[in-house]
């Protein structure tokens, strides 16, 4: 991902040709899942969005997880890479796009991604979460209605920034400001929000994922074999 320095770059002029219409759900408001995938991997060793876990790339497990409860999925890679790369491991349904700033922060990311999104509420994860429980994120963006962000948050306030849901138009707003004045953290975003809800981790997201595998990340070698051996323990 990018950081804040440089100018702000603004959407592509063909942008509109690659979005495709969303079926509207009259039940709810629309949803987005953007999955941040421009991180440089410095501890896997390699670019971890592509290594494969149980026969499909990593990526894929975030993707198809996070479409049972939202209306579209959008993958933003890092500038300059080849969204093909992605594409073709994924389904068509979703959206690869390229950071539009340079540099390497979820920041730039998020802005970038919020920038496309065309929902008013939007889940923001990384591409290393396999076990992302639907239920979870579900519940994030029934809590996130009228504030400008449902974040987990664990006991000793730790907080799951990348695993959250935000309102597209104030969350963008307050990440481009972060940008614009430097700043390179999500933190620096969320603190310019006016309301934001931090929900228990160990309280209302335990009751619904017990073992709270969803916040089980993909740092290392080692953790993908451990999601390895997590997956084939799920099999009969």
């Amino acid at each position: 991902m990018s950081t804040g320095e440089g100018s702000l770059a603004t959407v592509p002029a063909d942008h509109k040709d690659e979005v495709a219409e969303m079926t509207p759900n009259p039940a709810r408001p629309n949803r987005s899942a953007i999955i941040l995938a421009g991180g440089m991997s410095s501890r896997f060793g390699t670019n971890k969005a592509l290594q494969t876990l149980a026969g499909k790339p990593l990526i894929r497990h975030v993707t198809e997880r996070m479409s049972n409860v939202v209306d579209e999925v959008l993958v933003v890679v890092g500038q300059g890479v080849p969204r093909t790369e992605y594409s073709s491991v994924l389904p068509k349904s979703v959206r690869v796009i390229n950071d539009e700033i340079e540099g390497k922060t979820p920041l730039v990311g998020i802005v970038s991604g919020l920038r496309s999104a065309r929902s008013d509420y939007v889940a923001v994860l990384a591409c290393d979460l396999p076990f992302v429980n639907d239920s979870v994120v579900d519940l994030l963006f029934r809590r996130a209605l009228d504030v400008d962000a449902v974040i987990p948050r664990w006991h000793g306030g730790r907080i799951e920034p990348l695993e959250a849901v935000y309102r597209r138009v104030p969350t963008l707003l307050a990440g481009e400001e972060a940008l614009a004045d430097g700043g390179m953290s999500q933190k620096e975003m969320i603190s310019r929000l006016a309301r934001v809800v931090y929900v228990s981790v160990e309280g209302e997201i335990a009751a619904v994922d017990n073992g709270l595998r969803t916040f089980f990340n993909v740092n290392r070698g080692e953790d993908l074999a451990t999601a390895e051996k997590m997956i084939a323990n799920e099999r009969p």
